[in-house]
């Protein structure tokens, strides 16, 4: 087992290097087709002598590939550059990542809690009305925007019924944080229901289960032991992948409820062309899906005792 942690982990050094390389392109791209010095001054003049000095303090007179391998180099000692504002890109990011990383918890704890309760309902009284409720319920939510969710529980929950705050603001708070939640964890919450469903309504007619009913065992014990263990398994998987979605995902959440966190933060910083802060953003995310990835393939064996690691 800690072998094949060792090799997952060693695995994630091409990855984090490949989109690294990916996303620093992108914003040299970015940086040909525009200007990030006159997006940094707006509409005010820049003289020549103070271009030259941001253009060689950020390394924009710099070809592709140095700028990338001198990010490479400062992000293996933590240093991540400077901000357009000075500040040093860590520093932001710090002040951000625990703001999405409460949103996207709260988040999946919602969507896990109540999908898989409603999944599993729905799946062992498959045809009946509460399964072909769950089934048109989970496929509205898919199919509404979700930006279309966040406008709507904001005016009736902030607005018109004033039981949450309608934005967030700089002193977020968990009770200001339950509404986005819910509207960034619903369209999750849509496939786990459908997911769940699914796969106890299979596991149901699955020898192993008939099996265990044969031997005289509670309908309550065959679904908890028999039933809810294996079917939890692609549930799992999809809610391991999706902690890394929900947090590069929150763009549009966040802007919405104006909640100052990573997609605030990575949104204002590719609208001015800042490079440091928008690769920095995304080797987090990069991060956080490969860790998250790597506790699902471990949770598997605990999960379905069929599955075994050498």
């Amino acid at each position: 087992m800690w072998w094949y942690v060792a090799k997952r982990l060693l695995q994630t050094i091409p990855v984090i290097i490949g989109a690294t390389f990916i996303i620093s392109l992108m914003t040299y791209l970015r940086q040909i087709g525009g200007d990030p010095v006159a997006g940094m001054f707006g509409d005010r003049p820049v003289s020549d002598a103070v271009r030259v000095q941001i253009e060689q303090q950020y390394h924009f007179d710099e070809p592709f590939i140095i700028q990338w391998l001198l990010f490479l180099k400062g992000a293996v000692v933590g240093d991540f550059g400077t901000a357009f504002s000075g500040q040093p890109v860590l520093d932001l990011v710090k002040r951000a990542f625990p703001v999405t990383v409460t949103l996207a918890v709260m988040a999946l704890i919602f969507e896990m809690v109540l999908g898989i309760i409603v999944g599993t309902i729905a799946g062992l009284r498959r045809g009946r009305w509460f399964d072909q409720f769950s089934l048109v319920l989970s496929l509205a939510l898919i199919a509404i925007p979700i930006f279309v969710v966040g406008f709507v529980l904001q005016w009736l929950f902030g607005v018109e019924w004033k039981i949450f705050p309608a934005t967030v603001g700089g002193d977020w708070t968990i009770e200001k944080l339950i509404i986005p939640a819910i509207v960034l964890g619903t369209t999750s919450f849509a496939y786990i229901v459908r997911l769940t469903r699914g796969s106890v309504a299979e596991s149901l007619v699955s020898d192993h289960v008939r099996t265990a009913r044969a031997k005289g065992l509670s309908n309550g014990r065959v679904v908890r032991n028999h039933v809810l263990r294996n079917s939890l398994v692609p549930v799992v998987t999809f809610l391991g992948v999706d902690l890394g979605a929900l947090m590069a995902g929150a763009v549009i959440t966040e802007g919405i409820f104006n909640i100052p966190g990573v997609g605030n933060l990575a949104f204002r910083a590719i609208q001015q062309g800042q490079s440091p802060t928008v690769i920095s953003v995304i080797t987090i995310m990069v991060l956080v899906y490969v860790v998250t990835s790597l506790v699902v393939d471990l949770l598997y064996a605990a999960l379905d005792p069929r599955i075994r690691y050498a």
